[in-house]
């Protein structure tokens, strides 16, 4: 068997040959974005991340490949119509790295809060009901802020036993006081979300609002981010995509707040949890009995910080403090301003980003449901 992996999945290549110790297996990675016509050719099984697409064109390149997985959230790089018309079984790791980017939207919050003297005032609108915006909506209302959640999709489906309860209001969202992204990038049908901001849409926003994206680049259009900039809005922009991505938009830079190089989902955990989830779909599909080693276990081979402070946080600044000792997203803003504005450089901050620990499970008392709330005086 021929598995071709995306070099940027921590430990897969030693979670294959466990599972495939008993088969002949050649495993080989790839670090660009797109895998080598060469590699292409011998490639039975192929594993990727968000930056490589996967479409016709690259499957005129592969005629034994058989699965495709991603070790991501989002399957909008698949082209999924391309693989079931070849014969390719496809397959993702939902909800993997979901802990990881609520973790950079609270860390975005709190170094705005700390540079601006306070919370936002007014509600927060999660654009995106899913697993990344649950989870960055859990940390900002432990943070001590209004939450609420946009999703035209889930508005219309029964409540269920769901903790929350998704809207479809759009104006209400363009009325708050923090808007954060988290929608998969599509371009057709009654809810499309490329350009969900246009000039239109930016133009409406509250002048004092923190607009973080964290989703997908094309979800927000970068002309008409610079067309408010000349316009004189003056948002605090937080931006980890980017439309046209490797490549960042210098001219914009001097006017965002905080900007990173797409490493919100690259905590530790999340990409060492990814690689772990597609060795565990291949047992599956091999029908395997050998045994995977425990996640945490894994984990365990990296030194990562911990929190030893209060065992209770009861103001924000305490909360937001404690949140940027172990994850301080001004230290990604400063890598990308430094090294990523190239294409090369850009790439290079992702495939050479530090691990990075997840709040939740370095101790820091912040409940995932969100029901801790601190202190906002």
């Amino acid at each position: 068997m021929q598995i071709l992996v995306d070099a940027n999945l921590p430990l897969a290549e030693e979670l294959c040959q466990l599972v495939c110790a008993e088969r002949p297996v050649t495993i080989s990675s790839f670090s660009e974005r797109q895998p080598s016509a060469e590699q292409l050719a011998v490639a039975e099984v192929l594993w990727v991340r968000s930056v490589t697409r996967v479409d016709a064109a690259l499957l005129r390149h592969a005629p034994n490949l058989k699965w495709v997985a991603t070790g991501t959230i989002g399957t909008e790089h698949i082209d999924q119509a391309a693989l079931a018309a070849a014969g390719v079984a496809f397959s993702h790791t939902p909800g993997v790295n979901a802990q990881a980017v609520g973790d950079y939207v609270l860390s975005a919050v709190a170094a705005l809060s700390l540079a601006h003297g306070g919370l936002p005032q007014g509600e927060v609108a999660i654009v995106g009901a899913g697993h990344t915006g649950r989870a960055a909506g859990a940390r900002l209302a432990a943070l001590g802020l209004t939450v609420h959640y946009y999703d035209p999709l889930l508005s219309a489906q029964p409540a269920g036993d769901s903790d929350i309860t998704p809207h479809a209001d759009w104006q209400r969202v363009l009325n708050s006081a923090v808007i954060s992204c988290h929608v998969p990038l599509s371009h057709d049908g009654p809810h499309a979300t490329y350009h969900l901001f246009d000039q239109q849409q930016l133009a409406q926003l509250r002048p004092d609002c923190w607009f973080i994206n964290a989703s997908r680049g094309a979800v927000v259009s970068e002309a008409a981010v610079r067309q408010a900039i000349v316009r004189g809005q003056r948002l605090q922009w937080v931006f980890d995509v980017w439309e046209f991505e490797p490549q960042v938009p210098a001219d914009l830079l001097p006017h965002i707040a905080l900007a990173t190089a797409h490493i919100a989902g690259h905590s530790l955990a999340g990409k060492v949890g990814a690689s772990w989830q597609l060795a565990e779909q291949l047992r599956q599909r091999l029908g395997s009995e050998a045994q995977l080693p425990p996640l945490a276990a894994l984990l365990a081979r990296w030194q990562l910080p911990q929190y030893h402070g209060a065992t209770e946080l009861k103001h924000w600044r305490a909360l937001a403090s404690a949140v940027l000792a172990l994850y301080d997203i001004r230290l990604d803003d400063r890598q990308l301003r430094q090294h990523g504005l190239t294409p090369a450089g850009f790439d290079g901050l992702r495939k050479n980003y530090h691990p990075r620990v997840e709040l939740l499970s370095a101790g820091l008392p912040l409940l995932a449901n969100g029901k801790q709330h601190v202190s906002a005086l």
